[in-house]
């Protein structure tokens, strides 16, 4: 894992703390945190509520899925319970990663406890904002492909990438959610890719 990776997430987690106050969980151009302040203006920024109806925002609602959580640990069933050895060793450093990741994401929800930008949200999406659930399983998808298969490398952090816009785009985060979410992902992936060689040993 990197330490610079570590140090940014921890700058970005514990600026956001006082979003725990509901002061803070509404736009206000005199925040104090100068953080908060370029967050909500990048959100206004990308998001517009007019385009609820449009060609691009339909397409950003199937982008969306690639950081699904049921989608991503689908995915890690699927490698860990068919196919050949190497593609086995892939699912179990995925749901390693993915388990890592998910308590990480989980936790910091719970600490900083930040709303999301938008109150028309679905009724089954928890409340909790930051870090982003659905940028953070992206990146850990991303980061353990092009770990074993190089040559999807591009494609695969181009998607996560899309995966992560889209969430600011639907108006379901801000954009430090999903940067947080994107460092999450991709701490943790290279965390578990660093010791790799127990997780393999591990016999699920």
């Amino acid at each position: 894992m990197s330490p610079r990776l570590i140090c940014l997430f921890c700058t970005l987690l514990f600026s956001t703390i006082g979003l725990r106050l509901p002061a803070a969980d509404h736009y206000s151009p005199y925040n104090s945190n100068l953080f908060l302040r370029m967050d909500n203006q990048l959100f206004d920024a990308v998001y517009d509520a007019n385009s609820v109806k449009t060609v691009p925002y339909k397409l950003m609602q199937g982008v969306t899925h690639f950081g699904d959580p049921v989608a991503v640990l689908g995915v890690c069933a699927l490698l860990t319970t068919y196919g050949n050895d190497d593609v086995r060793k892939t699912g179990k450093l995925l749901t390693s990663a993915f388990t890592l990741s998910a308590l990480t994401i989980w936790s910091s929800k719970k600490i900083v406890g930040r709303r999301r930008p938008l109150d028309r949200l679905k009724k089954k999406e928890p409340p909790e904002s930051f870090p982003s659930g659905h940028t953070n399983c992206a990146f850990v998808l991303a980061t353990t492909l092009s770990n074993r298969y190089p040559r999807w490398k591009i494609p695969l952090y181009c998607a996560a990438g899309l995966a992560g816009f889209s969430r600011i785009y639907l108006g379901r985060h801000y954009p430090l959610d999903v940067l947080a979410g994107a460092l999450v992902g991709i701490s943790s992936t290279h965390l578990i890719l660093k010791y790799k060689q127990p997780v393999l040993s591990w016999g699920f």
